[in-house]
């Protein structure tokens, strides 16, 4: 893996500024052997014009319409990299010396066939506590690195091999929860996730192309298609109705409650569609392992009341 081509995939739909500023973080990188691909969910604007006058190393994949995670997929299906980094147009590198450490990453643990990033808010530099799904305490693990089974979808790296040989991101979820269902795929595939701070990543969380409310939309339909996806017996039960009754209590506190019921109607309606991938028994310890030390309800309640999640 000695200097290894690196494709750098960055899931883009509008947000102009954004783009700029994480297209100049990757140009700013040490590390030479790089790719840069542009994946456009169909933005409607004149990308293509810009990308050639201002940024002539990016290779753009347009797409026609906004596709969601999908889009990823795309991009990693065109990368020509052994590792394949994505991020989102709403983030950027946090030094010149990101990919030389994610390179660094992968070389120094050849089993893992994931590394996620240490997530900071774009302003503060503090841990982006949305971003933070890991099975362990923040404050205590921040800085340290495990095996994970969270993978925030604009801020990981991946061997292409094994990301394509899962298929990628469940392209029918469209947005959210896509990580969790390929980490649940991946651990059962007995490929390994790890959690790298030393990788630093800066999430502007920009508002801009995000509808009001369509998290309690997406969410809640997801939550269900996992359920029968991936998940069978009591713990399809469990998982669903823990996140259902969570997605609930949120979206009634929001004035969202309309878009709770309608994921619900329209992840009923899809759930003969799905593509069947239950975990292994194996899979299962695997993952309980994992999360040995994920921390109790209260803590978790501590950390939303810190900074509000949802």
């Amino acid at each position: 893996m000695d200097d290894a081509l690196i494709s750098v995939v960055i899931l883009n739909y509008r947000r102009r500024s954004n783009l700029i500023r994480a297209l100049e973080s990757v140009r700013e990188q040490s590390y030479p052997p790089r790719e840069v691909i542009v994946v456009d969910n169909g933005s409607a604007d004149d990308l293509a014009d810009f990308l050639a006058r201002e940024f002539p190393e990016v290779r753009l994949v347009g797409l026609p319409e906004n596709i969601g995670c999908a889009g990823r997929n795309r991009g990693v299906a065109a990368a020509r990299g052994e590792i394949v980094a994505t991020i989102d147009n709403d983030v950027c590198f946090d030094s010149p010396f990101e990919l030389q450490k994610i390179h660094t990453a992968f070389q120094s643990l050849p089993e893992a066939s994931c590394i996620v990033f240490k997530v900071l808010e774009g302003d503060t530099g503090r841990v982006h506590l949305r971003d933070w799904c890991h099975p362990r305490s923040y404050w205590d693990f921040s800085d340290s690195e495990f095996e994970t089974c969270f993978i925030p979808e604009g801020a990981s790296a991946f061997r292409r091999t094994d990301f394509q040989k899962l298929g990628g991101y469940y392209e029918p979820l469209w947005i959210g929860c896509e990580g969790w269902d390929l980490a649940l795929r991946m651990i059962d595939a007995r490929m390994k996730i790890v959690y790298c701070p030393e990788v630093r990543v800066r999430h502007a969380m920009s508002n801009e192309t995000r509808s009001d409310g369509r998290n309690f939309y997406f969410y809640t339909r997801n939550y269900l298609w996992i359920a029968f996806k991936d998940y069978s017996g009591w713990r399809r039960w469990s998982y669903l109705g823990y996140h259902w009754l969570m997605m609930a209590v949120f979206s009634l506190r929001a004035g969202h409650f309309g878009k709770f019921l309608r994921g619900v109607k329209d992840g009923l309606t899809g759930l003969s569609k799905l593509q069947r991938t239950r975990i292994s028994g194996a899979g299962w310890r695997r993952l309980k392992t994992i999360t040995s030390e994920r921390p109790g309800l209260l803590l978790r309640l501590k950390k939303h009341r810190e900074r509000p999640l949802v």
